[in-house]
């Protein structure tokens, strides 16, 4: 992907000139002038930021300028995190703009529906589709220290379980997952409304650990898209999000942390921008949601992303409890 300076040359000398030189940031020595040659991350986002402009004019500014906000903070950790959010969404923009669609398409970039003032990252546009696409990247921080310390960890509330264990736990990470997905079904329902022919996707961008949102969704005993989902209304019934086609589950955040220290990607990826394909390690996961719209066999290819089953490890399958040893 990297290595057409002249094209990004602009994007470099901006960022150079911008709020990001004035304070402390975390990407400062990465996009620096003191460099003979720029370092593989600012080669590789530029790069990607190009390309997503091409298809989309002006979110490669619009990008860079939130990205050089966040900063000011010295090695602030929050501010950490806020930038892997931000390479989150590069990540899978950067894959729809550039995945061969069979037919011609347009993108937009936050796109807003009538009546609403809340957006998706970006819609794929087709005579025949409309497909919206929410990202979520969360911070992990705390479970992952968690795994570290703890001497179990629970991925599901089945009824009794934490009772019966002693020792030090971690608790379901699944209160984000449902937060997701309840601001995902909002943002799309004015687009639902407007065309009939839209159909939507969350993609949320986890660590290594693809157990845990898989459990989250899919966990017989609480799972959000199965009949036992801790998420109810006040009638008691399940909580539904109608307006959420499929999830898509994304093992990359570690990739982010290698990407801006300039070390090689892991497993089957080409840096830290690559999406993946449905055949490399480690696999993408679809969940489709029963509650919403049936995507064609196309759009289904167009995630590269397969359903999770057991053949494609351990951790591709619900669980109820992790023992650390």
């Amino acid at each position: 992907m990297a290595g057409n300076k002249q094209g990004w040359q602009p994007l470099l000398e901006r960022l150079r000139s911008g709020p990001m030189f004035e304070k402390w940031h975390w990407l400062q020595w990465n996009f620096s002038p003191h460099h003979a040659h720029e370092p593989p991350f600012a080669q590789v986002t530029l790069e990607a930021l190009l390309t997503c402009d091409r298809m989309m004019s002006g979110f490669a500014d619009d990008m860079l300028g939130r990205l050089e906000r966040i900063g000011g903070r010295h090695k602030n950790l929050d501010d950490y995190e806020q930038i892997k959010q931000w390479l989150g969404e590069l990540l899978v923009v950067h894959h729809f703009v550039s995945y061969p669609w069979p037919v011609p398409v347009t993108f937009d970039h936050e796109p807003v529906a009538d009546g609403s003032k809340q957006n998706p990252e970006m819609t794929v546009n087709a005579s025949g589709f409309r497909l919206g696409i929410e990202v979520k990247t969360p911070d992990l921080r705390s479970l992952s220290e968690g795994r570290e310390t703890a001497d179990w960890q629970l991925l599901d509330r089945m009824p009794g379980m934490k009772e019966a264990l002693s020792g030090e736990m971690i608790l379901p990470r699944d209160n984000p997952v449902k937060d997701f997905l309840r601001s995902a079904d909002n943002k799309f329902a004015g687009f639902r409304v407007a065309d009939p022919n839209f159909r939507s996707v969350l993609v949320i961008v986890w660590d290594d650990f693809v157990n845990e949102p898989i459990s989250a969704l899919l966990s017989p005993s609480s799972g959000l898209l199965t009949s036992n989902s801790f998420d109810k209304l006040p009638d008691g019934k399940r909580r539904t999000y109608p307006n959420v086609d499929a999830v898509v589950l994304l093992r990359h955040q570690h990739q982010f942390v290698e990407g801006m220290a300039n070390r090689p990607p892991l497993d089957q990826r080409d840096d830290f921008i690559d999406y993946g394909q449905p055949d490399n390690f480690p696999f993408n996961c679809l969940i489709v949601c029963p509650d919403g719209k049936t995507l064609n066999e196309e759009l289904k290819k167009a995630l590269s992303a397969t359903p999770p089953h057991q053949g494609l490890g351990a951790e591709y399958i619900p669980a109820e409890i992790v023992m650390w040893i």
